[in-house]
């Protein structure tokens, strides 16, 4: 008996195992660049949504609704149509800073609300569906998988207050009962005329962040500002015509710097006060005064003039 040794066709076990794991290698890729593309597309989406949406906090929450709803009808991203960006997809919440960690709350309602989060999820229903391209390969081994996947994205976005308006206050006004007197004179400097960063400091650059602050235009810029440490250049008196622009204070609540100094000179700021301005004369203003607002600033209502910015989703970890 002869042993039979025609191997004709074994290679055809080995390239289909090939082309098998080919077909794998390349889904795998596919599906990969898919998902990343889709997640780039809808982090943007939300993330310019979040920022709309919280530029309508200080007007309340139909502005917040409308602006939400006016990005989502002017941009276009991953599945648009089906999954529209609106007010079922903002939760109000509460941002606060903390010496090693910053927090997030969930609020109910807009009610003590300094952000917005805008997410695209599947337990809203919401989230971006994407084809998945592994699928039919799956079904061919038998494998029964569905034809997508969902794509979570969030984001959240804060308001913090500028402070606008050139006053700075001496922390010993912080011990003094309301209202106080905010007096910029040589004699008695218990605050002082600022133009933040910008030296030396007049009565034109004081008037013109008067102006600044009624448009929250042209005003110091935040980052430099808030950093801790940030000298600011005071004064004790730029002229008593200075307190006629300071008449537009009244009816609202600033966000001002707190200094140590007791005379009006250079100064880091050591933390933050609001002045709700009561009374403006030719010798000064009448304010209550309440101090350590430093999570104040983040609370709008307080202030006029704020800055938007994205933070960390602790929720999703985005």
């Amino acid at each position: 008996m002869h042993s039979i040794h025609n191997e004709h066709g074994s290679v055809i076990v080995f390239v289909t195992l090939m082309i098998v794991l080919l077909l794998i290698m390349v889904g795998i890729g596919l599906d990969t660049g898919q998902l990343t593309a889709t997640r780039s597309q809808g982090q943007a989406a939300v993330d310019a949504a979040a920022l709309a949406a919280a530029s309508g906090l200080p007007m309340g929450s139909s502005q917040v609704d409308q602006r939400v709803a006016a990005f989502n009808a002017s941009n276009d991203y991953v599945q648009n149509s089906s999954n529209p960006i609106g007010s079922p997809n903002v939760t109000y919440v509460q941002y606060v800073v903390n010496e090693t960690t910053d927090t997030i709350t969930n609020l109910p309602d807009i009610t003590n609300a300094n952000g917005v989060r805008v997410a695209l999820e599947s337990n809203s229903g919401t989230a971006i569906t994407t084809p998945v391209f592994l699928t039919p390969l799956m079904n061919l081994f038998g494998q029964s998988v569905s034809s997508t996947v969902d794509v979570n994205v969030s984001a959240v976005a804060v308001l913090r207050a500028l402070p606008s308006v050139p006053i700075a206050i001496s922390k010993s006004l912080c011990s003094a009962p309301n209202p106080v007197d905010l007096v910029q004179s040589p004699a008695n400097n218990l605050s002082c005329w600022t133009n933040y960063l910008g030296n030396p400091v007049d009565a034109g650059k004081v008037q013109a962040l008067f102006v600044a602050s009624e448009t929250c235009s042209g005003l110091p810029n935040a980052y430099d500002l808030f950093k801790s440490n940030t000298p600011i250049h005071l004064k004790a008196d730029v002229g008593t015509s200075v307190y006629g622009d300071a008449r537009k204070l009244l009816g609202r609540c600033w966000i001002v710097p707190v200094v140590n100094t007791s005379t009006c000179s250079m100064d880091v700021i050591d933390s933050w006060a609001k002045i709700c301005p009561t009374a403006v004369s030719d010798t000064g203003i009448k304010a209550n005064l309440t101090c350590d607002q430093d999570q104040g600033l983040f609370r709008v209502r307080d202030n006029l003039c704020f800055s938007p910015r994205l933070v960390r989703d602790t929720k999703s970890g985005m």
